[in-house]
């Protein structure tokens, strides 16, 4: 699949959204390409012939199947907007999670199916809700979204100069089979993610797209294959309980890292959970029986997490427990979903994130 032909396939749902709004509104609408697309941080600026006129930046996604997935669409636009700009979403088709997420954060949406959100009182009051595919969207393909795809995608995002690393390198860092790298590299590369570079090298293409990819895939696969369970500790206090946790894992070879919460607190002191989660090993795992802690799957304060990979703990932990990956600690934040845990989460995306990683150009 070549850029022109992922460019005029955005461009195709655009137009249909578009055509959409303009029937729904009675109005022109006119859409144009947002220049210099990738320093924008959006697809299209879109204009209404009301009075005054109405600008919008516009966002295309062929596909958003998660609520996670919207959060991060509504980070971004929010960060590229400004406050005098209006922002919108156009998409084949926006479940009512998504939805739910883009009203709150005032984000207008419009998709496919005729399904739009977008008040300006007095000039626009629009609100058409319910609408569904007329056939079930198929199933996403490959092997990108699956556990082990997501895993190079993990390593890549963490290593950015193994980009354009040797085959071999790249499934003994991700830990994966060669056979699975081979394939992952390869949809990587005809969706537009790895890019040519100079020297045969590799880089990034659309890297908020693969960001994208990541948290919706870490939603979806593979937080559900890595989940061990939820027990309630007879401690309460999150710190207390990762304090007794570091004792009995001391002098011990396991590995072990802290996400969500309580791993963003230790980054940005901005959250204070009540929770624990821990990605372990099998060592640590088994070591963790012998804390005072019951099943308990319904209300628990502490989830663990099987470790997929040495990498997802991150290689330079500041505090008194090893952290999991930014990359990860975002992605759980968002599965967490609590105002609290939005506003860490946005905070971890630009201080830990954004800086970490190359655009492409």
């Amino acid at each position: 699949m070549n850029e022109r032909l992922l460019v005029n396939n955005k461009a195709a749902l655009a137009e249909v959204c578009r055509q959409k709004l303009e029937q729904a509104l009675g109005v022109g609408v006119r859409l144009e390409p947002a220049a210099g697309a990738h320093d924008r941080g959006y697809d299209f600026d879109l204009h209404i012939a009301v009075k005054p006129p109405l600008h919008l930046v516009v966002e295309v996604k062929t596909r958003i199947a998660t609520r996670h997935q919207a959060l991060q669409i509504i980070f971004q636009l929010q960060r590229h907007a400004g406050e005098k700009t209006t922002a919108a979403v156009f998409a084949d088709w926006i479940p009512e999670l998504a939805a739910d997420e883009f009203r709150k954060a005032g984000i207008f949406y419009v998709d496919a199916q005729g399904k739009m959100f977008l008040r300006r009182p007095p000039r626009i009051m629009l609100d058409i809700q319910g609408r569904k595919p007329e056939r079930p969207l198929k199933a996403e393909p490959g092997r990108l979204i699956e556990a082990g795809g997501l895993k190079v995608v993990h390593y890549l995002l963490t290593h950015p100069q193994a980009a354009g690393a040797p085959l071999r390198a790249i499934a003994k860092g991700a830990g994966v089979a060669l056979g699975t790298a081979h394939v992952v590299r390869a949809e990587l590369r005809r969706a537009q993610w790895l890019l040519p570079a100079a020297d045969k090298k590799a880089r990034f293409g659309d890297l908020k797209g693969l960001i994208e990819l990541f948290v919706r895939g870490y939603a979806l696969k593979l937080r559900p294959t890595c989940m061990i369970g939820r027990y309630q500790h007879k401690t309460k206090a999150p710190q207390e309980i990762l304090q007794g946790i570091a004792r009995r894992l001391a002098g011990t070879t396991g590995q072990w890292a802290v996400t969500g919460g309580m791993a963003a607190r230790e980054l940005t002191r901005h959250l204070e959970p009540d929770t624990v989660t821990l990605f372990v090993d099998e060592q640590t795992r088994l070591k963790l029986g012998e804390e005072p802690m019951l099943r308990n799957d319904t209300g628990g304060n502490i989830t663990l997490l099987r470790l997929p990979d040495p990498t997802f703990v991150t290689e330079e932990t500041q505090g008194p427990w090893p952290l999991a990956t930014p990359f990860l600690i975002y992605a759980e934040l968002l599965q967490d979903g609590g105002q609290r845990e939005l506003e860490t989460a946005q905070m971890i995306y630009e201080r830990f994130i954004e800086p970490q990683v190359p655009h492409g150009r």
